[in-house]
């Protein structure tokens, strides 16, 4: 009999490889089949969009991936993108739950899925909500962010937010949080236990040494140190940020999709817009970057996250300049510079590089090297399986 979990996490087109992806991949070398569900949205568009520019680059995004269906990208693997009505009031909530359901069980009839022998693994969204009434081998909830504190001042969503991630919270089998600050926040919401299980690194995949992409060559060329970044790109990003280490003598290079507005920077000389890379081809672009960058606005969203880029920064043995987020201080606080406010991200650049040497590359190296995606699964499957 097949063995399968059903997950639900971040839009699975998008370039870059989440933490859920990553356990899923592991999950699929221990004989695991896939149905990967895609996420509904649970807000307007409009939420959390700086301007109508950014608004309108989310839909066309989500339009984009909703003409996929439903596909299988690769053996063992089945993608669902679910259809629902994109209207956020209750009574079209509980349509959306329905169809959700209703979608499952054809997909599952197809595939010839038994729930009862499934592992149900939801992360990110409300989705697969609908499920968890149904009886599963075993249900999960990895909170890699804490969705009821989304970054929004509507408080009318975060009470609801809030109260589904209750629901969601109490009708699992198990609990997981990405760092330490959702682990208490998720237990005072919950009142149950929550198992740590903070992101690991595909550590040779970034440890490799590659050769440079070729665009990344022609960057070098201007003779300036490279300031990086990688992934999606919202306006929750310090944009401020990128400016200033381009005023200050940076070649500024940004990869990923761009949801939000970046009109201001485009026109900015040393500011490199490069779009989106394929998780394989990262190493050959991120390996050319002199320092890393982690720059957000702080909100309490970021200040519970745990990025995964951060392992993947350290594996390349780079120097990182941050905002202040509590769990990346808490593992790697004497490795990372931080910063206290967006103007202090030039200087600490600078100090990153003049500081660099090969003793501490070797001991971001060596850091990263115990925090691999294969020793993060001995969690799971010691809690689950």
């Amino acid at each position: 009999m097949k063995k399968w979990i059903i997950c639900s996490g971040t839009d699975w087109y998008r370039p870059s490889v989440t933490s859920t992806r990553q356990i899923i991949f592991q999950f699929k070398d221990k004989g695991y089949n896939i149905l990967w569900v895609n996420p509904i949205a649970f807000k307007s568009p409009s939420i959390n969009s700086d301007n109508l520019k950014s608004k309108n680059k989310k839909i066309i995004n989500k339009l984009k991936t909703h003409l996929k269906l439903f596909k299988n990208p690769e053996k063992g693997i089945y993608v669902l993108i679910p259809f629902y009505f994109p209207v956020f009031k209750p009574g079209w909530d509980k349509l959306n739950a329905r169809l959700i359901k209703l979608q499952m069980s054809l997909v599952a009839f197809f595939l010839g899925i038994r729930f009862s022998d499934s592992i149900l693994w939801i992360s990110g969204s409300f989705t697969l909500s609908p499920m968890l009434k149904k009886r599963f081998r075993s249900k999960v909830y990895q909170a890699a962010d804490l969705i009821s504190e989304f970054r929004t001042k509507d408080q009318g969503l975060l009470t609801k937010l809030k109260r589904e991630e209750i629901y969601l919270s109490s009708n699992v089998d198990h609990l997981f949080a990405s760092s330490s600050t959702i682990k208490a926040k998720l237990e005072k919401l919950s009142g149950r236990e929550v198992t740590l299980l903070t992101h690991g690194v595909n550590f040779n995949h970034f440890n490799h040494d590659t050769r440079i992409h070729p665009r990344m060559q022609a960057i070098q060329s201007k003779g300036l140190p490279i300031a990086g970044y990688y992934g999606t790109l919202s306006d929750a990003n310090d944009k401020l940020a990128f400016e200033l280490l381009s005023q200050s003598g940076f070649s500024v290079v940004i990869i990923g999709k761009v949801l939000g507005d970046y009109s201001m920077l485009t026109q900015i000389e040393n500011i490199y817009f490069l779009g989106p890379v394929n998780f394989s081809e990262l190493p050959s672009y991120s390996r050319a970057f002199d320092v890393c960058l982690l720059n957000w606005v702080m909100a309490d969203w970021i200040r519970n996250s745990y990025p995964v880029k951060t392992l993947e920064y350290l594996a390349m043995g780079k120097p990182v300049v941050s905002c202040r987020i509590p769990s990346v201080e808490e593992l790697f606080g004497h490795l990372i510079y931080f910063v206290d406010s967006t103007e202090d991200y030039p200087a600490k650049a600078k100090q990153a590089l003049e500081e660099n040497n090969a003793e501490s590359t070797l001991e971001r190296i060596k850091a990263a090297s115990l925090h691999t995606w294969e020793s993060k699964f001995e969690i799971i499957e010691n809690t689950i399986l």
